[in-house]
């Protein structure tokens, strides 16, 4: 441990050590939306799982956890607000982090202006046939509703808006839990384990891989509690435990919602069912009669909760880059009573708001959600493989005494190969139809840019890779007026 680095000097401070493990463990399980995911999410795997819809959410918990594994024993060593792009710089070099850095800032930002297409097109069609309101475009007046909620809760006090999340959290699982466990107990005569079966997906296999892509979008965000490395309390102990539990328990969720959703639409009329228009509050409607409101309004909070862990997530790793070089210097600048980074939060706002509006007047508020979904699995995709590639590297090679071979070499190669399949299907065997295979071009396009640019830097500019692999924390042995920046490893 070395003295105060240069390379924070200039920066404000986050609220360092402010905020305990419950908040740290649901910024990572409403950045997955739980209920949003279920409804929108997962509903997109549906044409080609169909029956076999549970076999593609616990082949994605299974990589996901993988993944949560590897993230999670790198997160423990080296807590930072730069995350999984600080771990990669840490294990595979400057390289890794910069490149890491660069599919972030195309997949992240992109998280909040999906939400918002979701949430718009989720209220155009509940005041549409409920409330009698007809206007054709009103999904961008929710847009702009949901942009200006997320930057209220997400531009003060880290506690307020994590806190936020915890309730919101909590509330989305409980509807959507309790409507699951209700249809199984429907329908407890008729279950049995034909939903794990891939002759049921189209295409057997195929089909399985297939509603794996937006299967993982759905676990999208276990990771989110990593750029909070330096506002955690024991950030060693939390991040990681906030990483992969949150994995664990909202894949085990998911396979509960999706199994009790093929027996609670009826195994023959499912995917005509989950195919239609807002599947789960016709469920609800089903099940529970004007109850379904319930569900409406836990499918509208998950959004909610999810863009504010979106924007938290966002706004920190692009705080790091600033004071890592990597970013306009005014991204590192800090609230002085809120110490959120307010001017990221502010331009960030900004950015998904535009973009949203965009893609919803271009293509439509569902089909836009669909592009832009589309965009951020494979780069996330990818960011995890190589964040799994990091680990095995430095525990096999730096850390070789603390080497396990079920966490350091098992779970990530398992991982990646799982990881592996959803991307063939998705660019090669059976790519989307247009516009959405739009979408992959652009992934590919940014993707070759990055690599491009990251050979450039090595070979050219290396001295702007300097502070990739630097670590910032706090000495939580001091009392917080006498703290300064320290640099780990």
């Amino acid at each position: 441990m070395e003295g105060a680095s240069t390379g924070s000097r200039g920066f404000n401070h986050l609220r360092e050590h402010s905020i305990g493990l419950p908040q740290v463990l649901f910024q990572s399980i409403t950045h997955m939306a739980p209920a949003a995911a279920v409804a929108y999410s997962i509903f997109i795997s549906v044409p080609d799982a169909r029956q076999a819809l549970p076999l593609s959410v616990g082949l994605a918990l299974i990589a996901c956890i993988c993944a949560a594994t590897a993230i999670g024993q790198l997160a423990k060593l080296f807590p930072s607000a730069g995350g999984m792009y600080t771990y990669a710089a840490r294990t595979l070099g400057p390289w890794a982090g910069f490149l890491v850095a660069w599919l972030f800032i195309l997949f992240e930002p992109l998280v909040a202006p999906f939400l918002y297409l979701e949430f718009g097109w989720a209220m155009s069609d509940v005041f549409e046939n409920h409330v009698g309101f007809h206007y054709s475009g009103q999904w961008w007046i929710w847009v702009a509703l949901m942009t200006v909620i997320v930057f209220l809760l997400t531009y003060r006090d880290i506690r307020i808006s994590t806190t936020a999340g915890v309730i919101l959290g909590a509330f989305e699982i409980g509807v959507f839990a309790a409507l699951s466990l209700w249809m199984l107990l429907s329908n407890a005569g008729d279950l049995n384990a034909q939903p794990f079966n891939p002759s049921h997906a189209a295409g057997d296999w195929g089909g399985v891989f297939k509603g794996m892509v937006f299967a993982i979008l759905a676990f999208i965000g276990f990771e989110a509690a990593a750029p909070l490395g330096e506002e955690a309390k024991h950030p060693r102990r939390t991040i990681p435990r906030a990483v992969v539990g949150s994995a664990i328990a909202i894949g085990l969720f998911y396979i509960l919602c999706s199994y009790a959703w093929v027996f609670g639409a009826g195994f023959d009329n499912f995917v005509e069912q989950a195919t239609g228009a807002d599947p789960w509050r016709n469920l609800g409607e089903v099940f529970w009669s004007s109850g379904w409101i319930l569900i409406f309004l836990a499918i509208c909070n998950s959004i909610a909760a999810n863009s504010n862990a979106a924007v938290n997530a966002a706004t920190r790793v692009f705080y790091a880059l600033a004071r890592n070089g990597l970013a306009p210097r005014q991204l590192g600048n800090t609230h002085p009573e809120f110490k959120t980074p307010n001017v990221a939060i502010i331009w960030l706002s900004i950015f998904a708001f535009v973009v949203a509006l965009f893609f919803g007047w271009r293509w439509g508020p569902l089909t836009g959600f669909s592009m832009i979904a589309t965009m951020a699995v494979p780069l996330v995709i990818v960011v995890y493989m190589l964040v799994s590639v990091g680990s095995i590297v430095h525990y096999r090679t730096v850390r070789r005494a603390e080497f396990n071979p079920l966490l350091h070499l098992l779970l990530p190669v398992a991982g990646i190969v799982l990881f592996f399949f959803p991307l063939y299907y998705q660019f090669y065997k059976a790519p989307p139809d247009y516009p959405v295979r739009a979408a992959n071009w652009v992934v590919l396009v940014w993707t070759i840019a990055g690599i491009a640019l990251t050979v450039w830097l090595v070979r050219k500019r290396p001295e702007k890779l300097g502070d990739m692999e630097r670590v910032y924390v706090e000495d939580e042995t001091v009392p917080p007026e006498g703290r300064s920046a320290v640099e780990v490893g």
